[in-house]
């Protein structure tokens, strides 16, 4: 493509007076070119030649939000599509091979970005990179003489690898396995294709970080996205959504030239023409007396107010003072009223006003106008529980006029179309601030999805354009190869786990081929059926207490500790009380936890000696003080205690005698004494009991 071509590009319009820009904004459309390093989207056209000033304000804020591609596609057209469009029809791009060195129009590059960082790293650049940014990026090489970029085992996955202007033979070889964010190539009317070449692998957006994975912006050229040889690209679309490739407003449908791309999609480009009015906050606490006057018979009202100014040179000095002038506004009758008109500045002029000589009629009427509180272009939406039309206007939350909102506002009616001298047409509205209060943040209001969520859709009708394509892949992920391939005989196979298998599920091991990336079977890892201690309770003995674990799949098939699962005990261990035992399983093929518990128990005690007395019986045991709290004896006729038990509670663990009373003479008693400890159990006092002493029988006189 020639020079004369690209610089179509911004001055075409500017050339056929359909546009026009000065030397400043010029300057600054250039500077966020060279600043960004990437293009700017705004609809030139729908601008009818409004300071190109507030594009940059608009930019400027898309910047310090984070800009995603996400943004990117939603915003749509390109300028250079817009503009080689107006230039009437597309015009058709030769090859460009090498990176653009025009020194007017180029800013080719290949650079890393990430945005969360804010952090460039240039690898190439025709122009000058700003000072302070990186040159070099670890793993990457660029060759201008043969367009290639060597990728050796480059590990970057949280940056965008783009590539602005490179030509159509431009060329990424891949050595080893690489890493990065995403890839995205802009071709800005010159050329933008790439071709993955080399043996290694490229692994993209594969944390799904990122909407996308491939991004081509052809802008206006003929670029494609191809794989040769043996190379692999592993691609990843985002977790909720986004392509793993995706082309929009190419020419050419075919672009992406590899296998392995599943449910790839070809549709017309079209874009959302959204309806937009200019919503006008009347001053409805000022009014002018307005004198009205005619123009033909095209039924509008003007009228015409004087000014007294004072020019000044740059030095500060008066230039000229008390210069006379007139504005002359057009008079646009308020929805609502019959006798109150909206004044639409029409021009400004210095000197008289001479109605005869420009053609206006006085009809000798006054009216009361108002001029606007504030006035803006704004989208209209569609209060979906009302079906009502509204706006949201952009205002600071309170009078500090630090923080800012979008308020919503009512369309109260129209007070007419106006149509510029570039045959643009705008609805001009009256609108008020809603009564239900309703507001979004930046952040919400810049989502639709949100928008939606809370009941408010953007009107407009979508319109496709001839010639031009979106194409994409919404596949969570592929493995892109050569087209020219041999068919993969899968000699190299690799097992990965899918699914961890746990208590309740079994898991799932999955056999893909390693070059191809094929599935070829699947396995399934047996669940966690048996998890349990080797003992539930033991005696002090005053050392650490440690039961072991025993592991268990379905299958019978016992798990290694410390490679499927992990063993955590609770603190302490040596006294009397409970303990906790957590199993997490871990490794590649397990997940979940299981916790089991188990007591240290207290020593026991003896019967040492026994006495009958008359209705009664005594006996007397060994001392246990160490860790005990206290004893309990019980006393029944039942040998087996099944019945008819008396129990007693000492809480001196140095008593060592009791006496029954209340028993019944020539009567057989069956006694038994045993030990307890009081600890506390997440917060609460519980006894743990030794084993019971072996059992006496004593006969009452």
């Amino acid at each position: 493509m020639t020079s004369r071509v690209r610089k179509l590009k911004m001055t075409l319009l500017i050339k056929k007076n359909e546009i026009k820009l000065s030397k400043i904004e010029y300057e600054t459309y250039v500077t966020l070119r060279k600043r960004q390093q990437m293009t700017i989207i705004y609809d030139m056209k729908q601008m009818g030649g409004r300071c190109i000033s507030s594009v940059y304000e608009n930019y400027q804020t898309i910047i310090e939000r984070g800009m995603t591609m996400k943004h990117f596609r939603r915003l749509t057209f390109l300028l250079s599509f817009i503009l080689i469009l107006t230039a009437g029809g597309v015009v058709a791009m030769a090859a460009n091979n090498g990176p653009c060195e025009d020194e007017e129009e180029s800013y080719a590059y290949v650079q890393f970005y990430n945005s969360e960082k804010d952090d460039m790293i240039y690898v190439y650049s025709f122009r000058t990179p700003q000072e302070g940014i990186a040159t070099s990026a670890k793993g990457a090489v660029y060759d201008k003489k043969t367009n290639t970029l060597t990728l050796t085992n480059c590990n970057m996955p949280d940056y965008m690898l783009s590539m602005n202007m490179m030509g159509d033979n431009f060329k990424i070889k891949l050595v080893g396995s690489s890493h990065i964010g995403m890839l995205c190539a802009w071709g800005y009317g010159y050329g933008g294709s790439v071709e993955i070449v080399g043996d290694g692998k490229l692994y993209v957006n594969e944390e799904q970080k990122k909407s996308d994975a491939i991004v081509l912006q052809p802008e206006g050229t003929k670029s494609y996205f191809r794989i040769s040889g043996n190379a692999e690209v592993y691609v990843y679309a985002g977790k909720t959504d986004g392509s793993i490739v995706i082309a929009d407003y190419t020419t050419v449908a075919d672009c992406f030239v590899v296998n392995g791309l599943t449910g790839l999609k070809k549709e017309q480009a079209s874009e959302m023409r959204y309806d937009e009015i200019q919503a006008i906050i009347v001053d409805m606490e000022n009014s002018h007396d307005c004198h009205v006057y005619t123009k033909g018979d095209n039924g509008k009202k003007y009228t015409v107010e004087d000014y007294v100014r004072t020019y000044y040179n740059d030095d500060g000095s008066i230039k000229a003072e008390n210069v006379k002038g007139y504005t002359l506004y057009e008079l646009m009758l308020m929805p609502g009223y019959t006798d109150k008109y909206y004044m639409r500045e029409i021009d400004a002029t210095d000197g008289v006003f001479d109605s005869e000589k420009y053609g206006y009629t006085d009809t000798e009427e006054n009216v009361n106008g108002y001029s606007y509180r504030s006035t803006m272009p704004a989208k209209v939406y569609i209060d979906q529980n009302t079906g009502d039309r509204c706006v949201f206007m952009r205002d600071a939350v309170d009078d500090s006029y630090k923080e800012f909102e979008n308020f919503k506002y009512d369309i109260k009616g129209e007070l007419g179309d106006v149509t510029d001298k570039y045959g643009n047409v705008m609805s001009y509205c009256m609108v008020e601030k809603s009564k239900d209060n309703v507001k979004f943040t930046d952040v919400e209001f810049d989502d639709p999805d949100y928008l939606l969520s809370q009941g408010y859709k953007i009107s407009g009708e979508l319109e496709y354009i001839k010639g031009f394509y979106k194409v994409y892949s919404n596949a969570k992920s592929a493995v892109l190869t050569s087209k020219t391939q041999t068919a993969c005989k899968h000699t190299s196979k690799v097992n990965k786990v899918t699914k961890k298998a746990t208590m309740t599920t079994d898991g799932i091991i999955t056999t893909t081929c390693k070059s191809c990336g094929k599935k070829l079977s699947t396995s399934k890892i047996a669940k966690v059926s048996t998890v349990k201690l080797s003992a539930v309770s033991c005696v002090y003995n005053g050392k650490v207490r440690t039961p072991a674990v025993q592991v268990k799949d379905s299958a019978g098939k016992a798990l290694v500790k410390n490679t499927d699962y992990k063993v955590t005990y609770s603190a302490g261990r040596k006294s009397v009380g409970k303990y906790l035992v957590k199993v997490t399983f871990a490794g590649s093929k397990y997940s979940g936890s299981k916790t089991m518990a188990f007591e240290i128990n207290p020593k026991g005690t003896m019967i040492v000696k026994k006495a009958a007395g008359k209705n009664s019986i005594a006996i007397r045991w060994s001392a246990q003080k160490v860790e005990t709290s206290g004893y309990q004896i019980q006393c029944s006729t039942d040998s087996r205690f099944r019945k008819s038990n008396r129990t007693a509670t000492l809480r001196n663990n140095a008593t060592t005698y009791y006496k029954i009373s209340k028993c019944n003479t020539g009567s057989v008693y069956y006694v038994r004494v045993r030990t307890y400890k009081n600890v506390k159990v997440s917060g609460k006092v519980v006894k743990i009991y030794s084993a019971w002493s072996k059992v006496v029988a004593i006969k009452a006189k």
